[in-house]
């Protein structure tokens, strides 16, 4: 399983979401701001976010002191629901769908089936149990 650069920047700007509001009173952050420290073109944080608040993870407030903030607390957020929203596959092998059933006509034959679907399950759980607030506690 290999994450794209738009899962990388969408993690990144998560993080720098959590710090700020972590440091300052303002819950409220600018994508401008937030593509001018972590480097990334605004254009393309304005797409993950749009990415992001369709899945209800982050929410937008408007005006001049407008923004980006968290839908909910950091512990209620799973890495998993992140890499949904953003259109990632956490499905390791052709043959386990992400919840673990077969989906090739070969399992009776294969013996790895029993441990595909093992790890597929272990990465899901893994994924749905990680939470924003371990982006920070690492």
């Amino acid at each position: 399983m290999k994450f794209s650069r738009s899962t990388t920047y969408g993690l990144r700007s998560l993080t720098n979401l959590i710090i700020a509001r972590a440091n300052n009173s303002s819950r409220v952050k600018s994508l401008k701001i937030i593509a001018q420290e972590e480097r990334i073109s605004l254009k393309f944080l304005e797409k993950l976010f749009a990415q992001f608040k369709k899945a209800d993870i982050v929410k937008s407030t408007r005006g001049m002191h407008g923004g980006y903030y968290l839908s909910r607390n950091i512990k209620e957020i799973s890495l998993l629901s992140v890499l949904e929203a953003l259109g990632e596959k956490t499905v390791v092998f052709q043959c386990v769908s992400k919840e673990g059933k077969i989906t090739c006509g070969q399992s009776l034959k294969c013996g790895a089936v029993p441990v595909l679907q093992k790890v597929q399950i272990a990465i899901n759980k893994s994924l749905e149990k990680m939470t924003l607030e371990d982006l920070i506690d690492l």
